[in-house]
């Protein structure tokens, strides 16, 4: 393009936007910064009561799976007002009732047992003066207002779980090896019953409890290291076949882990007092708002309407007393 047509096609486009015209009232960026406030505020409203749900259920729920040992158990979330934009401050002011400092740790939900030695909602944290959580020692915290607290530990005979809200549209729940439970906002959304939510909550920590995590990462780990030996005895297509073969087990071996989890899961809420009827009915719930997936053989979840049906046998199985080895072969 020579320069005359660039410059001409430079001056066209300045005429089209300088004669645009602009609809509505002018607003300004004191304007805007309100309004993008006021959209925090009504986002944060619903992460924060999506925390207190998923914190009572996990604190409900998590004394009901497989004892282990004694643990210190420190369950408390906050934010940082250090990293958080002027927009939250102002939303999380409203919220709280106050005017917040730039720094400290803002506490947005506390186990009860902590709550009873005096550490509540809404209070701010300038440090955790304890090195580490332990059964020994109390846990020392000092308040933005100069307040010191020691708390004495809870103890759990379990090893702790810890959780975090995600912001998502994507109803979705997981957890991963640092035994850390994630639920997205728009999980809370979708299942308002508790019931359900609870479901979904002991679902994932069966995971965690009956080892998923550890046993798929050592087979992949195995799978790969084999894949290599077979490379080298064997070239690329035999290495190809047998990389195929071992997905389709994994596949099969992740199914296998769901059906478990679904089992425990359920089990670990009827011991903590929820309703299994209703907690069943997750299942339609989110059938109805999650997207088709693969094929069942290329899936590492079963399909929703086989979910349903064998968590209909299951709970009628665990009200009848029976345990997973009983049933398992009835549930494949």
């Amino acid at each position: 393009m020579s320069r005359l047509k660039l410059l001409l096609l430079v001056l066209g486009l300045f005429l089209i936007t300088s004669c645009a015209v602009q609809t509505g009232p002018p607003v300004s960026p004191e304007e805007i910064r309100r309004s993008q406030a006021e959209i925090w505020e009504i986002k944060l409203q619903e992460y924060f009561t999506c925390e207190e749900r998923v914190g009572r259920l996990l604190i409900r729920i998590l004394p009901q799976t497989e004892q282990e040992k004694p643990y210190p158990w420190f369950l408390v979330k906050g934010v940082d007002l250090a990293r958080t934009p002027e927009e939250v401050d102002q939303a999380l002011s409203e919220i709280f009732n106050e005017n917040l400092p730039e720094k400290g740790i803002l506490v947005t939900f506390v186990h009860p047992y902590y709550q009873n030695q005096g550490l509540q909602r809404g209070m701010l944290i300038r440090k955790l003066l304890s090195q580490e959580i332990s059964l020994e020692h109390p846990i020392k915290l000092e308040l933005t207002t100069g307040q010191r607290l020691n708390l004495k530990s809870l103890v759990i005979q379990t090893r702790p779980v810890d959780f975090r809200i995600v912001d998502s549209p994507q109803p979705n729940a997981w957890v991963t090896p640092d035994y850390r439970l994630h639920v997205t906002t728009a999980l809370c959304r979708v299942l308002t019953n508790d019931n359900e939510l609870a479901a979904v909550v002991g679902h994932e920590l069966a995971h965690l409890k009956r080892g998923h995590l550890k046993k798929q990462m050592a087979l992949m780990t195995l799978r790969d290291l084999l894949g290599i030996g077979i490379y080298a005895l064997a070239g690329q297509t035999a290495r190809d076949v047998y990389q195929l073969g071992t997905n389709f087990a994994l596949l099969k071996f992740s199914r296998d882990q769901e059906r478990e989890a679904d089992f425990y899961g359920l089990w670990y809420i009827y011991r903590a007092g929820f309703n299994l009827e209703q907690a069943a009915q997750v299942w339609i719930h989110l059938a109805a708002v999650l997207p088709p997936g693969p094929p069942n053989i290329l899936s590492t979840h079963p399909s929703s309407a086989e979910r349903l049906a064998r968590i209909r046998k299951i709970v009628k199985a665990i009200q009848a007393g029976q345990s997973f080895e009983a049933i398992k072969d009835k549930i494949q």
